[in-house]
């Protein structure tokens, strides 16, 4: 190849180099184009995994559209509409998010709830809706307790009471306060046993205890518990302790010593093994004996109906002319007192005397 001819081929390469630079350059001619995300398809919403009752927790929710983008200009977009917000599963909180509220797409709010449990928190908009993960909620720490008693019982007889632990919101508690737990009941002089209950006898928010009380009259059981410092007295309602089955009379007099042939008053009360006053002893059916005796032997005996007792109390007015100390007993017909030992040389005259109940 001769001179010529490679000038001729250099100078071919040389114009094809121009004009493909000058071709390539004038296609790079360029404007811009923004790809926007597309329309609403979901929501991705951050939780905790364990929240307490009653305690705020922090929320996210992010607006996406199908291809997973965030949804930057949902905030403009849909300015004046609302995202709906639910929480919860039987007992369900709504609430409304503007949408003006979403930065870049992305809104954070805090949330609280007040029943213990697992529950979802859900967003809904224009026909989508999502869930979040679940949420547990805790219960929170111990604040109250209830104590459901019954409202009449038998003195001396045991009788069951329940107890259920909980956090102010009504959630039962798994831990109660550590320490022992003081029993009493309301009223002069009421007893109750027992007395002391260990707080770890009361679990996963409830406890059963047997009670007694020997003491008969209205009253309430009082639970005193320990804890934030203070003590907390929980109170139950009314509680009716009957007087157990009737044992024996107490029997006294309103003077020592009194003049032959002057009124005196016995004073007859039904009682209980515990000395409880039975005040509807009237509602028995049969009789009680009276009856004196002095050293010479039974003087006097009279029977009167247990329709005359008074709440539990029968008031005898009686007379004696013959002077010398007297015991008296009273008994209902048909049961058996103690064998009286009589002296061995009875006074067989009777002593003239009379009797009368002051009320029935």
């Amino acid at each position: 190849m001769n001179i010529n001819s490679i000038k001729k081929v250099i100078f071919f390469w040389a114009a094809l180099f121009l004009f493909s630079f000058f071709l390539f350059n004038k296609a790079s001619a360029f404007t811009t184009i923004t790809i926007m995300p597309g329309k609403l398809s979901t929501f991705r919403i951050s939780v905790p995994h364990k929240v307490v009752a009653g305690r705020k927790f922090r929320i996210k929710i992010v607006a996406l559209d199908d291809y997973g983008n965030v949804i930057t200009d949902f905030a403009a977009k849909y300015e004046g509409l609302n995202v709906g917000v639910t929480i919860g599963n039987y007992y369900i909180e709504h609430l409304n998010i503007p949408a003006s509220e979403f930065k870049n797409g992305i809104v954070g709010f805090n949330l609280s709830y007040k029943k213990a449990g697992k529950v979802n928190l859900t967003a809904s908009f224009e026909g989508v809706v999502n869930s979040s993960s679940p949420i547990r909620v805790v219960p929170g720490p111990f604040h109250d307790l209830k104590i459901v008693s019954p409202a009449k019982v038998i003195a001396g007889q045991p009788f069951n009471v329940k107890v259920y632990a909980a956090d102010q919101y009504g959630n039962p508690v798994n831990f109660m306060p550590n320490g022992d737990i003081q029993v009493y009941l309301t009223g002069d002089n009421f007893k109750i046993r027992p007395r002391v209950i260990p707080s770890g006898y009361i679990k996963n928010g409830a406890g059963e205890f047997n009670f007694i009380s020997d003491r008969a009259g209205m009253s309430q059981l009082n639970f005193e518990v320990h804890y934030d410092g203070k003590s907390h007295v929980f109170i139950s309602k009314n509680i009716d302790i009957e007087p157990s089955n009737f044992d024996k009379f107490l029997i006294s007099t309103n003077i020592a010593k009194v003049p032959a042939g002057k009124p005196f008053i016995i004073k007859i009360v039904s009682v209980d093994r515990y000395n409880n006053v039975i005040g509807n002893i009237n509602k028995t059916k049969g009789e009680v004996k009276l009856i004196l005796i002095s050293k010479l032997g039974i003087e006097r005996s009279s029977v009167f109906s247990f329709k005359s007792f008074h709440k539990g109390i029968a008031l005898v007015k009686t007379v004696f002319n013959r002077v010398g100390t007297f015991s008296i007993y009273a008994k209902p017909v048909g049961l058996t007192l103690k064998k009286i030992k009589e002296p061995s040389k009875v006074f067989k005259n009777k002593i003239p005397a009379k009797s009368l109940l002051l009320y029935k």
